[in-house]
């Protein structure tokens, strides 16, 4: 059981457009096309058997659609991460629709969205709303891709929400933080809420800091993920698949049991 629990895929009208200027954005490679059908490819090539996908609204007025096209999107592989934006007038009514249509994660990506994630007066009042109905939340969390004074996400700042709402289930990208990770296992490791996954980290973190931080998280509480199309799914497989400190059984938790439980098992699931 191997499970991605990072990708992105756009309509096919418009994944080329929305690709090439992300990649534009952040001065970041692709690893493929962006659509339903080249993840699938992608996935099968490499023994992957679900993807969790995450949409990202960038202004108020895409919730509604973007959501709309994940609620109709038919694949029974891809698990489904809906999009809120913090400024989006009717975030109480689309929270109750997602659920509805048992989607119950959500991603934020705070650079790309432009708020700070712990922001009180904006974000607390919709993570009330999300604990209600029982719904999780994935953070953008760290640089993009280096660290920098103007990154809006940091360790520091999801740890402040998981202390606030500790009802509320996180997932903190990148292995808690790209690029910060000192700040990760100083501020996040260990929290009782907070999940992390792993993607963007093979090549970037040292192997030392990676055993740090997940033998104080616990590696149950990390998932296996890529962010397809902004990495190579071989390449991140490959490297997670050899982890030398850490052992068979935890590898294989990692690569895809500990998201099957959260993801397909518990009620976080939905197809």
């Amino acid at each position: 059981m191997i499970i991605d629990a990072h990708t992105h895929i756009f309509p096919d009208d418009q994944a080329e457009t929305v690709l090439r200027n992300t990649a534009k954005m952040f001065n970041v490679p692709t690893y493929g096309k962006a659509t339903a059908a080249d993840l699938i490819k992608q996935m099968d090539e490499n023994g992957i058997n679900f993807a969790v996908i995450h949409m990202v609204a960038p202004i108020p007025s895409a919730v509604t659609d973007t959501n709309s096209w994940l609620i109709n999107l038919k694949q029974d592989r891809f698990i489904k991460s809906g999009t809120l934006h913090p400024h989006y007038k009717k975030i109480t009514d689309e929270i109750k629709r997602l659920a509805e249509h048992n989607i119950r994660i959500v991603k934020f990506q705070p650079d790309v969205q432009a708020f700070t994630p712990d922001e009180k007066s904006l974000t607390y009042p919709i993570y009330e709303k999300l604990c209600r109905y029982g719904i999780t939340v994935m953070f953008h969390v760290g640089g993009e891709p280096l660290p920098s004074p103007d990154n809006r996400s940091r360790p520091d700042m999801i740890r402040n929400i998981a202390n606030d709402f500790p009802e509320l289930t996180i997932i903190a990208a990148h292995l808690g933080g790209l690029n910060m990770w000192e700040q990760v296992y100083d501020e996040l490791a260990g929290l009782r809420n907070v999940y992390m996954e792993t993607s963007l980290s093979y090549t970037f973190i040292t192997p030392e800091l990676g055993r740090k931080i997940i033998q104080k998280h616990g590696h149950e509480k990390i998932f296996f993920g890529t962010d397809y199309p902004f990495a190579p799914i071989a390449g991140s497989l490959a490297i997670a698949s050899k982890t030398s400190f850490l052992s068979s059984r935890q590898r294989s938790d990692i690569l895809g049991n500990n998201a099957y439980d959260f993801f397909l098992k518990s009620a976080v699931g939905n197809k």
